[in-house]
């Protein structure tokens, strides 16, 4: 005789193992052929009021869930988005996939996250991963300002917006923060406080940011009458995290003429110059006088509260994905670009 026990262990039988409901499960459940289940899913104006809604009762009663993956490769895309940040451990990322999670639950698509740590292996892996996935389109905040994996997957047809750096050769959208304008607020904000000589602990070149904000503090500097090869010392750092304050610190004590201030590329580094400085003795402002980037969540909570630049990563995010997802015609790629703001806290003294 036939029995749903199907094993057994230490004299107890093991239950059945679940199984997963079928469209076709649904379609026999509510009387009707599998295709009309189908345009309920994806064509429900093609269904009469009635049919769709006792299909739609069997669904919930069944509790069928819809294999979008599957789905995606049947007809070749999905409604889901790639998104490829340089650190999640970084608050001002965590806020961008915040907004860009908001815009797509708002029209029901889903994200798929992935971090690249600042890698560029690590980034071509993510997107090659998503490009399988069938996502329609991939947010990406690239490691390089030109990335091959990204020209690649925009040639086999997924769309791709640009977070917070430009696209190069003008192919892509882009939304992002003006990275230029935030370092010529600080080189303006030391300045007026009487510091002449600025060490700037900056993240690879190869980042656009990371270049714009040098750029911009350089041009900032020369707008004061200041000369930037003698104003300005860059520390340089492999990875723009907290633990890279470190070797940047021994590097700052090392410079023969110290400078009085120190505009770091994030607020992470930033906390994570404090906690030297804390180390070793150092005071701030009275010793240093420090500036970071983006006003992180924690940057009014530290002590001395941090002075930074405001930017807008939630807003960034949202818009980014609204572009991604619209379906407005336009003539071209979309560029968006906000404004930052000083915030000015108690980490910077006054010389003069």
């Amino acid at each position: 005789m036939a029995s749903d026990v199907i094993a057994e262990e230490d004299g107890e039988p093991l239950a059945p193992e679940p199984t997963r409901v079928t469209s076709r499960d649904i379609a026999a459940a509510a009387g009707v052929s599998q295709a009309t289940v189908s345009n309920v899913l994806n064509r429900p104006d093609l269904v009469a009021p009635a049919t769709r809604e006792r299909i739609e009762a069997v669904i919930r009663d069944q509790g069928f869930v819809v294999n979008s993956f599957a789905r995606g490769l049947r007809i070749g895309t999905s409604r889901a988005l790639g998104v490829v940040v340089l650190d999640l451990a970084n608050p001002f990322w965590g806020e961008v996939t915040r907004g860009i999670e908001a815009a797509a639950s708002n029209v029901h698509y889903s994200v798929l996250l992935g971090s690249s740590d600042e890698r560029e292996d690590k980034e071509s892996q993510l997107l090659g991963l998503f490009e399988e996935r069938r996502v329609e389109g991939v947010l990406v905040s690239s490691v390089h300002a030109d990335s091959a994996a990204i020209r690649r997957l925009a040639d086999h047809g997924t769309k791709v917006v640009l977070l917070d750096q430009d696209s190069a050769d003008n192919r892509y959208s882009s939304v992002k923060q003006n990275q230029f304008r935030g370092a010529q607020l600080v080189a303006d904000h030391l300045i007026a406080r009487g510091h002449r000589r600025i060490a700037f602990v900056n993240g690879p070149h190869s980042i656009p940011w990371c270049a714009e904000r040098w750029q911009g503090l350089r041009t900032g500097v020369a707008a004061q009458g200041l000369d930037p090869d003698s104003t300005i010392v860059e520390i340089p750092i492999d990875s723009m995290t907290a633990h890279s304050a470190e070797p940047a610190t021994d590097q700052l004590l090392s410079i023969e003429e110290r400078p009085t201030a120190i505009f770091c590329v994030n607020d992470l580094v930033a906390l994570g110059m404090l906690k030297q400085f804390s180390q070793r003795g150092i005071r701030v402002p009275d010793d240093f006088s420090l500036v970071g980037f983006d006003d992180s969540y924690f940057a009014s909570l530290l002590s001395p509260s941090l002075t930074t630049i405001r930017q807008q990563p939630y807003a960034l995010g949202k818009r980014a994905a609204e572009i991604m997802i619209s379906d407005e015609k336009t003539d071209g790629p979309v560029t968006v670009l906000f404004e930052p703001e000083l915030i000015d806290r108690d980490s910077v003294a006054r010389l003069n």
